[in-house]
């Protein structure tokens, strides 16, 4: 996960002159098949529908920035991830 992140992060550098934003979002726990074997902790721990999830990651997405580029973010609420 960290060679990924690392990844992103260097690829905003190196496509930062042209113009071209990337960001690496996580979009939360989400209600899925690879999630239901955490089905008991789904409503304790906030897990949401995955069409919330897609909504939460396309509000992220319309939110980038230059000033944002190459961070990892927490779809959830919005926060920076520090890695």
């Amino acid at each position: 996960k960290a060679a990924a992140n690392m990844a992103g992060r260097l690829l905003s550098i190196e496509l930062a002159p042209k113009g071209i934003l990337v960001q690496m979002l996580h979009p939360g726990f989400n209600k899925t098949d690879m999630t239901k074997k955490y089905e008991a902790m789904w409503e304790k721990e906030g897990a949401v529908d995955c069409s919330i999830g897609a909504k939460r990651v396309c509000h992220e997405v319309n939110l980038m920035s230059k000033d944002r580029t190459g961070l990892f973010i927490n779809c959830e609420d919005g926060l920076r991830i520090p890695w």
